[in-house]
């Protein structure tokens, strides 16, 4: 799902989400569930693992998936 602020998708078995950072290029999250809190942002309490890329957002999701 893209949406002006990010991008999710799900990719064996667990969830992506990419965003742009203010300041360093790419951010991406990954998540064990896609639920969402009232807000529609995923839940910080599923989140496994995540970092920084000063790449693309292409690079980001390489480096995640990888």
């Amino acid at each position: 799902m893209k949406t002006n602020r990010s991008l999710d998708f799900k990719h064996k078995g667990l969830f992506y989400q990419i965003f742009e950072s203010d300041d360093l290029g790419y951010i991406i999250n990954i998540y064990t569930s896609n639920d969402r809190d009232e807000n529609d942002d995923l839940l910080d309490s599923n989140m496994i693992d995540g970092g920084v890329c000063t790449g693309s957002a292409k690079d980001a999701i390489k480096f995640m998936i990888s």
